[in-house]
């Protein structure tokens, strides 16, 4: 697990609105668009591609409509892209007093600790790849026609880099389809950093508004004779699970996510089969273990695991897997159960 931070300011805005807390506890995020990033050399590199397409045309009298369009395509996507920043940390919790002191309002704010792979999971993505860790350069990069053709080197040189000034950093950008208001998953919230001069106030806010998730708070703390600083553990919030299921009434065949939906593949070990006994396993199971909306396929043989996910299946397959699937419970439908065949 990959984890990044986003430092928070917490600044309270007018009508004591408190903007950050207020998406905390939402579970949204804001992906700022390029142009919202100021970055000054964006310019150079959109003329440096225009520069070259008309010397093509001009001086060589090239075809260059499937460049150009190519070109075209990329600026649109570049003007509808959404990026949201986060921080690495060569330690496992944020330590940077910089990143502290610019980003969280002089440590009066906190730090949010993300599973990234969680946030990436929240809508499909623009390119190939849905994030780029920040290169950090003394010189401006050269974007030219040849990079239009090999999208991940046209990705990591437009959206990826960035002054060696910034290096500490250590910036990992997530690429979204567009800018604006995202939701997210809530288990991809693992962790709270409460900045040394954060109000108690506003540190219960959080850990209250937060309850039934499975989130660790710390406050930080300066290390003795260091410039350093530490967490020190403040408390734990726990998803509340009445009644656990058995861990030797199932085994989990496959896992097949994707980013809106969970999938479970699941071999079902209990004596009792019947509709009501499956759809109180179903339900269990989701709160445990799903993190978002999810299928439940339940099966009551293993022995069909290398079926699970072939298409397209024909004859014997077909079958061997149609008779091992004995229900199912699907993500629009959680309180219910789909007996298939009818095996009750």
């Amino acid at each position: 697990m990959s984890i990044g931070y986003k430092y928070r300011a917490n600044i309270i805005e007018k009508n004591n609105y408190l903007r950050d807390i207020d998406s905390l506890l939402k579970d949204e995020l804001w992906a700022s668009s390029f142009d919202d990033l100021n970055d000054p050399f964006e310019t150079e590199y959109i003329d440096n591609i225009s520069r070259d397409l008309n010397t093509l045309k001009e001086l060589f009298n090239m075809n260059i409509n499937d460049v150009q369009a190519k070109w075209e395509n990329l600026k649109r996507i570049k003007e509808n892209l959404g990026i949201y920043s986060l921080s690495l940390s060569e330690k496992d919790y944020p330590s940077s007093n910089l990143m502290w002191s610019h980003y969280s309002n002089s440590h009066k704010g906190f730090c949010i600790a993300y599973d990234i792979d969680k946030l990436k999971d929240s809508e499909i993505l623009p390119f190939s790849v849905d994030s780029v860790e920040v290169k950090y350069v003394e010189n401006v990069p050269k974007i030219d026609v040849n990079d239009i053709a090999h999208r991940i080197d046209f990705i990591v040189k437009m959206f990826g880099t960035k002054m060696k000034v910034w290096q500490y950093e250590k910036e990992i950008r997530l690429l979204y389809s567009t800018f604006g208001i995202k939701h997210y998953s809530p288990f991809a919230l693992k962790a709270v950093y409460f900045g040394l001069y954060m109000d108690e106030q506003y540190q219960s806010i959080i850990i209250d508004g937060l309850q039934n998730r499975d989130i660790k708070f710390y406050k930080m703390n300066r290390k003795e004779n260091s410039y350093e600083i530490l967490p020190i553990s403040l408390c734990e919030n726990s998803r509340k699970i009445d009644e656990k299921l058995p861990l030797d009434l199932f085994e989990v065949l496959k896992i097949d996510h994707n980013y809106t939906v969970e999938n479970f593949h699941i071999l079902y070990k209990g004596f009792l089969k019947d509709e009501a006994t499956l759809q109180r396993f179903s339900s269990k199971f989701r709160e445990q273990y799903s993190t978002k909306e999810a299928n439940i396929f339940i099966y009551d043989d293993k022995n069909i695991l290398d079926l699970i996910g072939k298409y397209p299946l024909y004859g014997n397959d077909q079958y061997r897997l149609a008779s091992h699937l004995i229900a199912m419970s699907t993500f629009d439908a959680p309180n219910d159960i789909w007996m298939y065949p009818d095996k009750s």
